[in-house]
């Protein structure tokens, strides 16, 4: 590396206000914790890249989870065919109604928010760059619904048993408890 090209760096650096911590990380190639913490902004967002050119097995791997329920996979949660192979941005936000509530009135409120439910890609994405965040609540994405035989229907959720992050399942009629938030993506 020349002199000019260490400038370039070191102005690179400077500009992105950095740590030399997180530029350390970053050299490092353990860039997630300095995502995450680039991801937040002032109104509570997350900004979130989703990479659809992983399958929904490799996400999950992605975010190390103790247990996971074996009925997660890209045959009951596939991803959307138009998404498939892209790489995309959204803006998301953890819904917290602070009282019991049903998923549907739980859309509602989001909708009126501008804000539709999450789909099970972008809960593992938040899961992988916030792995500590679900053992402070539960977090469910209503965007990604499977239908049992029966007919009852499921979504994926980030929850902790004991000392274990798990990707569970759980069901949609049921509601949700005032400790639950639920994952909301800008429309």
């Amino acid at each position: 590396m020349n002199n000019e090209e260490i400038q370039k760096v070191v102005s690179a650096i400077e500009s992105s206000n950095l740590s030399v911590s997180q530029v350390i990380e970053l050299i490092n190639g353990q860039n997630q914790k300095v995502e995450a913490k680039k991801a937040i902004d002032a109104s509570g967002e997350i900004t979130l890249v989703v990479d659809y050119t992983k399958t929904v097995e490799q996400a999950i791997a992605d975010g190390k989870y103790d247990w996971k329920n074996g009925d997660v996979t890209a045959k009951n949660f596939p991803i959307s065919p138009e998404m498939v192979g892209k790489k995309v941005e959204v803006a998301t936000k953890l819904f917290h109604f602070n009282r019991d509530i049903s998923s549907e009135d739980v859309i509602s409120e989001m909708d009126k928010d501008g804000y539709r439910p999450a789909t099970l890609m972008e809960l593992l994405v938040l899961g992988c760059l916030f792995p500590e965040l679900q053992r402070q609540f539960p977090i469910v994405a209503l965007g990604s619904v499977w239908r049992i035989a029966c007919g009852d229907r499921y979504v994926p959720c980030l929850d902790v048993i004991g000392s274990e992050r798990r990707l569970s399942l759980d069901w949609f009629g049921y509601g949700w408890s005032a400790h639950y938030r639920v994952l909301g993506v800008r429309k």
